[in-house]
């Protein structure tokens, strides 16, 4: 439960956030110098520096009623038309003014939305399976300790100075979407109601996967191992070279995974010894009493069963993440009139609406668009190089493009996986764990600098074999399409519906087709 205290603490210095807002829209204040600043108020000045970014932040993708209607509020309020449902299960508003991102910054406050965090060199959002407490294959219920690990990072976001940001995942034991294993602090849990425990890991230049420092830990300890891990991170941390700031670049420094093991558990005690931080997880309990009459009909590619009886949940996946305002203000408008449904934002850039009754279930999907129905079309794709300072490509243009060009080839999509895009090595697409991953880049075409997208193949983001994809080629973004739709016609032509399997067992087969497109 969030203090007063500790929201005093996070809104001390929105005046000099509302201040420096105002100078560098005002040309008064340099680019580099506002970024250095504004990342941690969760807003960003986007491509060409007229307008900015509000990012919206919020704990295992949780969205209350309150919150809900706060969105439907501004939405037509601010006249908000480019809404984008992010892979780090948060909501990014573009295309903003200066005194809009600074009302919305207050705005969200007050609906205990915190900003603070979502960018910068600081905590990030507090990432975990999406369908946490409803999820009928879940380990256990994460819900309590998704809001205690919260609870306990706010303050943070104010007292630690960190060397680079600092992503946190908890994952439900069935669902690895927020990808545990490859975060600065993860946890993944076992049906046996504890926690293995991984630290340092991350994507984006120089990957790594999370060292796993524990197992079967009590899930009542978890914010000890957090915590150790943040004060390892602002001791050992690189400071100086931007480049190597991660928490995954420590163990290296360190001397090798047993070095940074032994140091670990070396703050691990002393934390234990000096700090009282274990969790009650009846305080942070979130008891849903809803039932309904179970009308399995309802089920279908956007409609999942939850374990409470007589209750379903509806996925709304847009295309790269970018929501349609209209629809979703007419979800909005409907889901905020019934008892205890929710939102639910998911890694994969999309929202889940929880606690529907079949018939509620049955009249949001008609208020929705179709959406994504196969892992092809729940494809990701960064925010691109027309909204981000750094993107190198359009990566939300390069999959309309695909998508499109498999529509019309009338390819079943069912053939095809799930691809991550980026548009540029920061990974914000998630390209390296992709089956196949699209990273934003150059290549010269008959000596003409050329927009481009090197291939990573062989990425896994599965629980069981994580693993990081490597660059085989590097096409030209306008033949992609195409060798889309050509992979698509092998794949249906030979019968392969596990991409993951065949790729494997056909790696040279596979680079060889995708260098005939060089």
């Amino acid at each position: 439960m969030i203090t007063k205290e500790t929201k005093d603490i996070l809104m001390s210095d929105y005046p000099l956030f509302e201040e420096n807002t105002r100078k560098f829209f005002k040309k008064d204040m340099s680019m580099p110098d506002y970024k250095k600043f504004s990342g941690q108020f969760g807003t960003y000045a986007e491509r060409g520096m007229q307008t900015g970014m509000s990012r919206w932040r919020f704990p295992g993708g949780e969205i209350n009623q309150d919150q809900l209607k706060f969105m439907a509020e501004a939405i037509r309020k601010y006249n908000l038309e480019h809404i984008r449902f992010t892979i780090g299960q948060a909501i990014q508003m573009h295309g903003l003014d200066g005194e809009t991102i600074i009302a919305l910054f207050k705005e969200c406050f007050d609906h205990d939305i915190f900003c603070r965090g979502a960018g910068g060199d600081t905590i990030s959002n507090f990432g975990s399976s999406p369908l946490h407490g409803i999820d009928p294959e879940e380990a256990f219920d994460i819900t309590p300790y998704i809001h205690a690990g919260y609870d306990e990072i706010l303050p943070m976001l104010k007292y630690f100075k960190l060397p680079r940001k600092f992503k946190i995942a908890i994952d439900n034991g069935h669902d690895a979407s927020c990808h545990a294993l490859i975060k600065d602090a993860g946890f993944h849990a076992k049906p046996n109601g504890t926690f293995d425990v991984y630290m340092a890991g991350g994507i984006g230049p120089g990957p790594a996967l999370g060292i796993k420092v524990a197992e079967d830990v009590d899930p009542k300890k978890m914010n000890y191992y957090i915590k150790a891990m943040i004060m390892l991170f602002t001791n050992y941390g690189n400071y100086k070279n931007h480049n190597k700031a991660r928490s995954r670049f420590i163990p290296a420094e360190l001397g090798g995974e047993d070095e940074f093991k032994a140091k670990y558990n070396e703050i691990l005690d002393m934390v234990m010894d000096v700090e009282s931080l274990d969790i009650d997880p009846d305080k942070y309990a979130r008891p849903i009493t809803k039932t309904g009459p179970v009308d399995d009909s309802v089920l279908g590619p956007r409609v999942g069963k939850q374990k409470q009886e007589g209750l379903y949940w509806v996925e709304y996946k847009p295309l790269a993440g970018d929501a349609d305002p209209n629809h979703l203000l007419a979800a909005l408008d409907y889901v905020t009139g019934l008892d205890q449904v929710e939102g639910r934002l998911s890694p994969a850039a999309g929202i889940y609406f929880i606690n529907l009754r079949a018939d509620e279930a049955r009249h949001l999907l008609g208020l929705l668009p179709e959406g994504a129905t196969s892992d092809f079309e729940r494809s990701l794709a960064c925010v691109g190089k027309n909204r981000c300072q750094i993107g190198m490509q359009d990566s939300p243009g390069l999959l309309r493009s695909i998508i499109g060009a498999v529509k019309e080839a009338d390819l079943d999509m069912s053939f095809l996986p799930t691809i991550h895009i980026s548009g540029c090595p920061s990974s914000c697409g998630c390209h390296q764990i992709g089956e196949i991953g699209f990273q934003g880049s150059i290549k010269l075409v008959n000596k003409v600098p050329t927009p481009a997208f090197a291939v990573f193949v062989g990425g896994s983001e599965c629980v069981d074999h994580p693993s990081f994809g490597k660059p085989v080629a590097t096409l030209a973004q306008d033949v992609i399409p195409t060798m889309m739709v050509d992979l698509g016609h092998k794949l249906q032509k030979a019968g392969i519906t596990d991409f993951h399997a065949w790729q494997a067992a056909h790696y040279d087969e596979f680079v060889a087709f995708l260098k005939d497109y060089e």
